[in-house]
């Protein structure tokens, strides 16, 4: 197994999520967590500008040559307002790279800003910022994406415990590559291959004794279609919800069968974010699960920063998608 995991993009990928999770959790032990108000009105922590900064060194390191198309900007640190900001990620960034300094951390944070052509990696440095800040779960996740498919995903999970795999203990990093399958294992232990399980999703084929999840905020979803789209479905618990693609890896665990985005209502015209679904979206499928868009369409990263040509997310363990889907016609048909 161990042979089938080499290479530069592996060692990349591994050090990003295990060094970008000892990153969060360092910060987020820090009280009190400070966020900064972007100019889309979402919020930054320094974890987030830290963790890509790290990816912008470790590229350096082992892939000189790569794209990489990320979330965080430099804007805010180059203000004077920023300043303090900066030199606490220099502080955490020494942990990893002795040499890091001022210039070291613009040149590393803004190396995000590559253009989502051909081939290239799509980082979201904190995924779930909310969630970070609240104490929920939250992830670093990473892919890599060629042709507008994904070959390659990472994904550093501090917070979370898979049920079906209790004895990784919590905190788990999962890695899929196209074709070689899903893993998941501690995140002090990624580069010990010995140590990783393989996952697969759940075999339930029964509907109403399906899992579901959701997503925690609820500007995220039209809340009362998703409850009518349960009501058809015959589910009748509730839905746990959970922040961030924390909910991709609990799927590709086996831990959950369906986990669907609906569109906000007061905002029909949303699109996700590449690095907000890529890596989730490989990780489920080579746990033998399926993600396609609202409409059953497959997923489109060659489209630019957003899945423009794919509404909202459907991802399930397989066995239940098509019904779902269908309940989604019906519902948007009512």
């Amino acid at each position: 197994m161990e042979s089938d995991f080499k290479g530069p993009e592996v060692q990349f990928a591994l050090e990003l999520i295990q060094g970008g999770s000892e990153l969060a959790r360092r910060i987020r032990a820090e009280t009190p967590i400070r966020s900064i108000i972007k100019r889309d009105h979402s919020p930054v922590t320094l974890a987030d500008m830290s963790i890509q900064a790290l990816a912008g060194a470790l590229l350096e390191k082992y892939l000189p040559e790569a794209v990489l198309v990320a979330e965080e900007d430099t804007d805010h640190l180059k203000t004077p307002e920023g300043a303090e900001d900066l030199e606490k990620i220099i502080a955490y960034l020494h942990a990893f790279f002795p040499h890091a300094n001022s210039d070291k951390i613009h040149q590393w944070i803004d190396r995000g800003q590559g253009e989502s052509a051909g081939s290239f990696w799509t980082l979201d440095p904190i995924d779930g910022t909310k969630g970070f800040l609240r104490g929920g779960q939250y992830v670093t996740a990473l892919a890599f994406i060629q042709n507008g498919k994904v070959e390659l995903a990472a994904i550093g999970c501090p917070e979370l415990e898979l049920q079906e795999h209790k004895a990784l203990g919590k905190g788990v990093g999962i890695f899929a590559m196209r074709g070689r399958g899903c893993w998941a294992a501690p995140l002090g232990w990624l580069k010990e291959f010995s140590k990783w399980v393989r996952l697969e999703v759940s075999k339930r084929r029964e509907i109403h004794q399906a899992r579901i999840l959701d997503s925690f905020d609820p500007e995220h979803r039209d809340v009362e279609k998703n409850r009518r789209i349960r009501e058809v479905l015959g589910i009748r618990e509730e839905p746990i919800f959970m922040d961030s693609m924390a909910k991709h890896a609990v799927i590709a665990s086996g831990d959950s069968e369906i986990f669907f985005r609906t569109l906000p209502r007061k905002d029909p015209g949303y699109r996700d974010k590449i690095w907000d679904v890529a890596a989730g979206a490989l990780a489920i499928e080579e746990a033998g699960g399926r993600v396609t868009d609202l409409e059953g369409r497959e997923l489109d990263f060659g489209a630019g920063l957003m899945l423009a040509r794919n509404p909202g997310l459907v991802a399930t363990n397989g066995f239940l998608h098509d019904a779902v889907l269908g309940v989604l016609r019906k519902v948007d048909g009512c």
